[in-house]
């Protein structure tokens, strides 16, 4: 079942914020490429160094920030982030139980912004 609304955490944010850290740490110490297969199992050891890293300050904004965005929203260029990756996934999902639970068909239309800002439109 796929899980529609997501409870942020201070490491989720500190990701989010400090993604290009994380993947040029990753490649500096393994040699592993961003996006490749050998690079997931690094990514926890160095999203670990990168908190370790931080201060006090910046651990409490972040579990203010994750708490925030859980509570309300994230803001525009992490909602596009999470469109552009698993959109497509919630609408097939939800087509596809509404056609088993209620035997009905769902035509969905959608249009989002991505992240420079322009809408974009899909069926």
């Amino acid at each position: 079942m796929i899980k529609y609304g997501s409870k942020w955490t201070p490491r989720q944010v500190i990701y989010q914020q400090k993604w290009e850290e994380v993947l040029k740490r990753i490649e500096d110490e393994s040699g592993a490429k961003p996006g490749g297969p050998s690079m997931f199992k690094h990514y926890q050891a160095a999203v670990k160094r990168v908190m370790a890293e931080l201060s006090d300050d910046e651990l409490e904004k972040a579990k203010d920030t994750a708490e925030e965005w859980s509570n309300n929203f994230p803001p525009p260029e992490i909602q596009a982030q999470v469109a552009r990756k698993k959109g497509w996934a919630y609408m097939e999902h939800f087509s596809k139980e509404m056609w088993r639970q209620c035997g009905m068909r769902v035509f969905v239309m959608s249009a989002w912004k991505n992240e420079q800002g322009e809408v974009l439109f899909g069926m």
